[in-house]
């Protein structure tokens, strides 16, 4: 996020909303790290947030004459937040967080999905409406047998890619696996497993952070992220102070009828 707005954003004021707790802290963190200065923080208490609070954030982010406002919380403080906006008719431009990013979670506040339109979003997986995706569409062709009438969102499709990955693991623990061996498969084997994301997986002995970046995308009207430019644009680094790039990673192919190696 932090490469995304120096890259996209110099010169503009930027406000950040965070929850107020270690989620809020490793945010404030990583964006010290990636060197953005904020005009405006504005914390909130976890359980806090509603309508009558998103009317005092808006107020701070108004008054700060904030150009980007990033929603870093949870999808409650999300919906919350853009309710309210859309109410105010307040519209800077939007950057939300892949936690506080779940269009699923958001509708089912009752807010319409309209309010997430043009929004900024993160995803490490491709769009959920890219059917060109050899990954989108096998695992939607499987969910929407399994469970005909279903939304397949991005929910569907992060808990697909899992379970398939976990699969792999197993496999490669051995006949008769044990937490040992699931463990060091992980390790040695971790970062080759196919999957449907669109960046590093950074299994390994010394690191477990799985998923190593994110593409950026906008929100539709209807709530679906789809990347910018029409094309996919990934971001990658480490868990530390490494640096930021844009990836040229190559996924592994879906393996033949979709069944893991």
């Amino acid at each position: 996020m932090g490469q995304y707005i120096k890259d996209n954003f110099a010169g503009k004021k930027v406000g950040l909303l965070y929850q107020d707790d270690d989620f809020g802290s490793d945010a404030l963190a990583g964006f010290k790290t990636a060197g953005v200065n904020f005009a405006v923080k504005v914390p909130y208490a976890s359980g806090s947030q509603g309508a009558a609070a998103a009317a005092g954030w808006i107020t701070k982010f108004k008054a700060a004459e904030a150009d980007v406002v990033i929603l870093f919380g949870v999808s409650s403080a999300t919906s919350a937040m853009l309710g309210v906006a859309a109410q105010l008719k307040y519209a800077p431009q939007w950057m939300l967080g892949s936690v506080g990013g779940d269009a699923t979670t958001i509708k089912l506040t009752g807010v319409p999905a309209g309010v997430l339109y043009n929004a900024i979003g993160f995803s490490p997986v491709p769009a959920t409406t890219d059917m060109k995706d050899e990954y989108v569409k096998l695992f939607s062709d499987i969910y929407a047998k399994a469970v005909p009438g279903s939304t397949f969102d991005l929910n569907v499709l992060l808990g697909m890619n899992s379970a398939f990955m976990a699969a792999q693991a197993l496999k490669a623990a051995g006949p008769n696996p044990t937490r040992k061996s699931l463990l060091a498969a992980i390790d040695s084997k971790g970062s080759t497993f196919a999957n449907s994301a669109l960046v590093p997986l950074g299994y390994s002995k010394t690191s477990h952070v799985g998923l190593t970046g994110y593409w950026v995308g906008k929100y539709s009207p209807t709530g679906d992220l789809s990347p910018i430019g029409g094309s996919y644009v990934t971001y990658t680094t480490d868990s530390g102070a490494g640096a930021v790039v844009k990836s040229t990673y190559v996924r592994p192919a879906m393996p033949a009828k979709g069944l893991p190696n």
